[in-house]
Formats: C-alpha cells, sequence, structure tokens
C-alpha cells in the first residue's frame, strides 16, 4: 500500500491537543515523529475543534480535506456526542444519529479517498466528571463504551480502521477527569503510531 502523502485530522478537544502542555497533544507529537523524515515525507494537518461532535466535524471535513489534498483522513469523536447536560440524560447526539452520522462521514470520505480510519473516545474519571468541573456537562462511562461500540460496528460494517482506547489510560493521566495530561497524549501517540505502522500509513 503507498503511504499517504498528506493526513488530516478531525476531531475534538483531545486530538486538539488540551492539556498536553509539552508537546501539544497526541497529533503533534505524531507530527514531530514523521514531519522530518527527508526520505518518507507525510504532511500532517490537525483540524481537531474543541467541542466537536460527529454533527460538527460532518459540516467541515470535505472542504477543509480537500483544500489539503489529503489522501487520508482520521477521525477522533464520541466523547461530547455522547455527553449530556444538566443531568436530563439527552445524550448532545443520540445513538440513532450518532451511528447515522459515522456511517455519513464514511460515505463522503469515501468519495474523495480509501485511506480513512476511526478512532473512539478513551475513558473517564467518573469522580470528576458527573458532571465536569467547567460545565453542567456529564461523562460516563457507560455510554462512552456504548458510543464507542457504535463506531466499531459501523467501521467493521464497512471494512474501516478503528482503534480502540477505552482503557488506555489510567486516572493519573486525565488531567480534568476526560482529556488527557501530557502522560495521557503520549500513550495515546504511542497507541496510534504503533497502529499506523502496522497498515503502512507511516
Amino acid at each position: 500500500m503507498k503511504k499517504p502523502e498528506s493526513i488530516c485530522i478531525f476531531g475534538d478537544s483531545t486530538s486538539w491537543g488540551a492539556w498536553d502542555h509539552e508537546k501539544g497533544g497526541w497529533p503533534n507529537r505524531l507530527w514531530l515523529y514523521i514531519g522530518n523524515r527527508d526520505e518518507d515525507y507525510v504532511e500532517l494537518h490537525n483540524l481537531s475543534i474543541s467541542g466537536a461532535t460527529t454533527d460538527t466535524i460532518l459540516a467541515r471535513f470535505e472542504s477543509e480535506a480537500k483544500i489539503r489534498k489529503a489522501d487520508a483522513l482520521i477521525f477522533q469523536s464520541g466523547a461530547n456526542d455522547c455527553s449530556y447536560k444538566d443531568a436530563s440524560h439527552n445524550q448532545w447526539i443520540s445513538v440513532e444519529k450518532f451511528e447515522k452520522n459515522i456511517q455519513e462521514i464514511i460515505d463522503k470520505a469515501r468519495k474523495i479517498m480509501d485511506k480513512i480510519i476511526f478512532i473512539g473516545a478513551e475513558n473517564c474519571d467518573e469522580s470528576r466528571t458527573m458532571p465536569i468541573a467547567w460545565a453542567n456537562v456529564f461523562f460516563t462511562n457507560e455510554n462512552i463504551v456504548k458510543y464507542n461500540t457504535i463506531m466499531k460496528a459501523v467501521c467493521d460494517k464497512n471494512m474501516i480502521t478503528f482503534i480502540d482506547v477505552f482503557g488506555l489510560l489510567d486516572i493519573a493521566d486525565l488531567d480534568d477527569g476526560i482529556h488527557p495530561n501530557a502522560e495521557g497524549h503520549r500513550k495515546y501517540f504511542e497507541k496510534i503510531k504503533g497502529e499506523l505502522e502496522k497498515i503502512g500509513w507511516i
């Protein structure tokens, strides 16, 4: 398989790099790993936005990938989709809409390229996410597992690589209960780097 020349990453605050004050998040760590290899150069564009959901990714990824001539896409989402506000237990994005969004992202992405990866959401520390300290928003591991399972099922059906990171992080790796700190992002980087090497992207 030919290695990609331009990889675009679309995700939420975790892939944006929140709380990694050492190296700016796992995507930037990945860029530092691959960006200076003259004989094997790959452009890496991190287009993640804090607060993103599958709805917001759907609204923007096509145009942003095309203008960067991307031939590979990495999507990381699910945590914000499955969170809920005001203890109402109504997720930002319903289970049904989430499944539909993942399929629609795949369908639209395949019109541009065939190299596509999805990364699930990480586990949280519920002692600090019910609700999260900075907003009246609730994250539960039960919901994260439910949405990760849906994402994996849609990826499997479409023969798309799914990288499962649930359980990868310890409580000490979570800065505020949901976002990885520098050590958490290092673990993310090592996991994702290994998976990308397996499939020949890097």
